[in-house]
């Protein structure tokens, strides 16, 4: 089974990356080609690099728009003093905290998990 997750793809899956330039989409989809194994993933393959492609450029929109700067949930926000507050959640698996860091990062993470066995490469 072939991977089905391109910008064109991806932009169906998640209309909120539509203004991102498909060049852009494409250089995150083959980071997720990386890390995945089509045998271990099976019929949700397609999804999974979708997922994982949407939250590494999640991270990687929020990263730009800061500068590279901290990227995480936000608890509160600030104007004139110009605040921002991030939740600092205590988690045991710190792959847990890096997918739960997104939207997109939680739906793989679920994945991951109904896999029953770890689902990258090494």
């Amino acid at each position: 089974m072939a991977n089905t997750c391109d910008p064109t793809a991806f932009k169906a899956r998640f209309p909120e990356f539509a203004t991102i330039d498909n060049a852009r989409i494409q250089v995150f989809i083959d980071d997720a080609l990386l890390v995945l194994n089509e045998v271990t993933w099976g019929s949700i393959y397609s999804l999974a690099v979708c997922y994982l492609s949407a939250h590494y450029l999640a991270l990687g929109e929020e990263s730009s728009s800061n500068g590279g700067g901290t990227v995480g949930n936000v608890s509160s926000k600030g104007v004139d003093g110009v605040t921002i507050s991030y939740n600092s959640v205590n988690l045991s698996n710190v792959d847990q905290a890096y997918f739960l860091s997104t939207q997109y990062g939680q739906k793989f993470y679920s994945l991951i998990k109904s896999l029953g066995t770890m689902a990258f490469a090494v």
